[in-house]
């Protein structure tokens, strides 16, 4: 009997697993690779942007999307999201970045996805217990800014993974660099030899064009080994598993262009994931009010839409964003919840 019930409770891990994995990932094909609620975004004010944030990042939550942003940021600043998941599921994030002498920045971040409570039974319909899932990936961001136009950074990132009383963990690294460009061009003010020769503009016609790139998941991996669980289920059927398990190597370019009197932020982002086909990512954000935004966008094809709602109190910039994103493969919509905080 207890052969059988460890089978049955084997068979409800592996489904419980191979479902968490396939529906939190961004893109069907993404699904069963290891790290795929990583294609999720939990940035509430990127979510509203169809995730064309590579070029963007000028905020705290920018450490998720391209560490080589963090120098933007001259002030202290926080913040966190949640986004609501079906299925009991859910995302969180928690970052913080730290200015270094106006020209350099240091950054922590987390990133959480957890599905707990799940009842396993056996065939007879006796419970066995509960079984849970987390996923976390911890951060600390590096960025620097090498002059007006180049800022470069990377991260160290430690991640987890524990199912049931199965865990694996590994470090990967993030790189990532900014180009900014204003709209006084730079080739014009000391190159202008070259801007006679090309018949280039001496400005740009928007406010600011910021290119990005970044590098993820670099050595990411999780190596397994589900023998002690076997072991502590006291079962003699099965001697465990020991492999591992690679996140996919990903590669995002982006472009982002602020115009009209920098009211108007329009972005793209294009992304390569190892072995898989290349993602687009298109959105934009407009100031429509003095502490009111307005963001929509496609991720993937998938709509997505958002506001944002800006107070200063005291010198503190205190910023609410709420987001809406068309459900991949399980349909609907999820809502992403973020708050940030500078000083």
């Amino acid at each position: 009997m207890k052969s059988k019930q460890v089978t049955t409770r084997h068979c409800c891990w592996a489904i419980m697993l191979l479902l968490c994995f396939v529906s939190t990932a961004a893109a069907t094909e993404y699904g069963g690779y290891a790290g795929a609620y990583l294609q999720l975004s939990v940035n509430a004010r990127a979510t509203g942007m169809g995730n064309a944030f590579t070029a963007v990042s000028d905020d705290v939550t920018g450490l998720f999307f391209n560490p080589g942003a963090a120098a933007q940021l001259q002030r202290f600043c926080f913040g966190g999201a949640y986004r609501d998941l079906s299925f009991d599921r859910s995302l969180q994030q928690l970052a913080v970045i730290f200015p270094v002498r106006g020209e350099a920045a240091i950054g922590i971040s987390a990133e959480f996805a957890s599905m707990s409570g799940i009842e396993g039974r056996t065939a007879l319909g006796d419970s066995t217990g509960t079984l849970d899932n987390l996923d976390a990936v911890m951060s600390i961001t590096f960025s620097r800014r090498f002059s007006h136009l180049l800022s470069l950074g990377g991260n160290a990132r430690y991640y987890y993974k524990k199912l049931e009383s199965t865990s694996a963990y590994s470090v990967g690294f993030d790189v990532g660099a900014l180009l900014h460009l204003a709209k006084r061009s730079y080739w014009a003010d000391n190159v202008p030899q070259l801007v006679r020769k090309s018949g280039l503009p001496k400005e740009f016609p928007a406010d600011l064009l910021r290119f990005g790139i970044a590098v993820k998941n670099i050595s990411a991996k999780y190596p397994w080994n589900t023998g002690d669980y076997w072991l502590l289920q006291k079962s003699g059927t099965y001697n465990g598993y020991s492999g591992e398990d690679k996140v996919p190597l990903a590669v995002v370019v982006g472009a982002s262009a602020l115009g009209l009197k920098r009211r108007l932020l329009l972005a793209v982002d294009v992304e390569k994931t190892e072995n898989k086909n290349v993602k687009l990512y298109v959105g934009s954000e407009f100031h429509l009010l003095r502490n009111v935004d307005l963001r929509a966008g496609l991720s993937q094809g998938r709509p997505a839409c958002g506001i944002g709602f800006l107070a200063v109190i005291s010198g503190i910039d205190m910023r609410i964003d709420i987001a809406v994103e068309q459900a991949q493969n399980v349909g609907g919509w999820e809502t992403i919840i973020g708050s940030t905080w500078q000083f």
